[in-house]
């Protein structure tokens, strides 16, 4: 709790504590020695008014043994006799005497007399008193104190014990009570000094903490406010601390120049902000016009072939790229390529591509002459930049199909009464990164029977992760496709992809996705 308080409150309550630290060691250390000292005054000035009290008793024993009795305390002129050891001249000893009386050694009281007058008798000391008249009478055997006072300052008053002998070898003991007014002065006295030394105390901690306060306290408050001031946005400066050389100068000067840089950066992150917010519109507005440009580039007309398409672009623009082309004979060729990168520089490289195919494909049908010269063309320009394609190209006929596979990923044909999954392997290198590739295009021929179905499809499937980056893979891919194979072809694309979907579990496709399933 003491934690969450404000550190101006903190550093208050800690002071509070100090000042009160201050006085309780001052009281301990002066107040209550200055009162023994006053206790010991006031019964020294006693002490040595009792020298005469014991020497008139001492003469009082020797003309009149009669003192040594306890039958002589009997009587009326006991409570005299004893009274008159007090008188002085000064009466000072006799002013201050409030009780007075006479025991045995078994604490019974004989005679007594009191200030008050209406003071209720005794007929025997109490058993503190009885310690105390043992300690007087041991002081005399063995010390010959003539006798022992004990003070009781709280209560203003000094008690006398002082033994003599009687006539039978026992102590009789004369008990006297006097009064310490003097002590109550002085202790008033020492009370208001050390009320105004303790005042003086406190107006010294008080200007202390003042000083405290404007030195520490009150820089680090208005750093706080200022902190706050600059977190909504208001680039507040805290003025008055240029002339101090200390750690808080130096601590606000360091907040002053923080606050400027922090606007300075404020200003130039919102003017790149405009010009970027700029160049993005302007860009943005050329990926459109992209777009719509390499949109132009695919096939308009329905598919000779019973089929069904999904393309899935990552950005605005692709490096996924098919077509489809009738041929003189009757056959239809069908190409699906997947450019290396994503975005703008791999869809530059789709409409290359489109080229490069619709000049070959006017040259030569063969697929893998036909992919030797497009080969041949696109290499001329991206040898040697690290781009490539990976392309199928396929010529559909009605009882067999002629491909070429240049390291793309290998499509699936599914036969009518057949449960065996077929593959159609690479059979060529990239296109575009050799002039000269390390093996020749070469094409194959595969038989087909009606209701054959091809599927073509883009690594951007395959090499799909989920949220743990595992791969979604060929083989998931295929048993996906087994499951479903019964489909007709839009309901097999839509069970592939949903499949699909359900092992990212939505996590963020990485490439573009081409799938385009055929039925031949």
């Amino acid at each position: 709790m003491f934690r969450r308080l404000s550190l101006t409150t903190r550093l208050s309550f800690l002071f509070f504590i100090f000042t009160l630290v201050n006085l309780f060691v001052f009281w301990l250390a002066i107040g209550s020695n200055q009162m023994r000292l006053l206790a010991e005054k006031a019964t020294l000035q006693i002490d040595n008014s009792l020298e005469g009290v014991e020497a008139k008793l001492a003469l009082l024993l020797k003309n009149n043994p009669q003192v040594q009795h306890e039958e002589f305390y009997k009587s009326k002129d006991a409570v005299k006799t004893m009274l008159a050891l007090f008188e002085t001249k000064e009466n000072a000893v006799m002013q201050s005497l409030l009780e007075l009386q006479v025991a045995t050694e078994q604490n019974a009281v004989l005679a007594q007399w009191s200030k008050e007058p209406n003071a209720k008798p005794m007929t025997h000391l109490t058993s503190k008193e009885g310690q105390n008249t043992l300690k007087a009478r041991r002081l005399k055997e063995f010390s010959n104190e003539s006798f022992y006072s004990f003070p009781d300052v709280k209560n203003f008053r000094l008690t006398v014990y002082m033994p003599y002998l009687a006539q039978n070898g026992q102590y009789l003991l004369l008990r006297a009570v006097f009064s310490l007014e003097g002590l109550d002065v002085e202790l008033s006295r020492l009370l208001r000094l050390g009320a105004a030394v303790m005042g003086l105390l406190l107006v010294i901690q008080g200007i202390l903490a003042f000083f405290l306060y404007r030195l520490l306290v009150r820089p680090l408050r208005e750093l706080k406010i200022a902190s706050q001031i600059t977190g909504r946005g208001d680039f507040h400066q805290i003025a008055g601390y240029e002339k101090r050389e200390d750690e808080v100068g130096t601590l606000v000067a360091s907040f002053n120049k923080m606050s400027n840089d922090i606007k300075e950066q404020k200003v130039t992150i919102a003017k790149n902000f405009e010009e970027i917010k700029a160049r993005d519109e302007m860009m943005q507005h050329e990926l459109t016009i992209a777009q719509h440009i390499q949109k132009s580039i695919f096939p308009k007309d329905e598919m000779p072939h019973k089929s069904s398409l999904t393309y899935k672009p990552l950005y605005a623009v692709s490096g996924d790229f098919y077509d489809v082309y009738p041929l003189p004979d009757g056959s239809t060729a069908y190409v699906v390529c997947d450019a290396s990168g994503h975005g703008v520089p791999a869809a530059l490289l789709t409409m290359m591509a489109k080229t490069a195919f619709a000049s070959a494909i006017e040259q030569t049908q063969d697929p893998g002459k036909l992919l030797h010269e497009v080969n041949k063309q696109l290499s001329a320009s991206l040898e040697m930049t690290g781009q490539y394609l990976t392309a199928f190209f396929v010529r559909v006929y009605p009882q067999r199909i002629e491909y070429c596979n240049a390291t793309h990923p290998e499509p699936i044909v599914l036969l009518p009464h057949n449960e065996e999954i077929h593959t159609l392997t690479s059979t060529g290198f990239y296109v575009g990164m050799l002039s000269e590739p390390p093996f020749a295009y070469s094409g194959e021929v595969f038989d087909t029977s009606p209701g054959t179905r091809i599927i073509l499809y883009t690594d951007g499937i395959t090499e799909a992760r989920n949220n743990e980056g595992e791969l979604y893979g060929v083989a998931r891919f295929k048993a996906a496709i087994q499951k479903a194979r019964a489909l007709d072809v839009d309901a097999l694309r839509a069970a592939l992809l949903e499949d699909l979907e359900s092992f990212t579990e939505g996590y963020p496709l990485e490439d573009d996705v081409t799938l385009l399933v055929l039925e031949v």
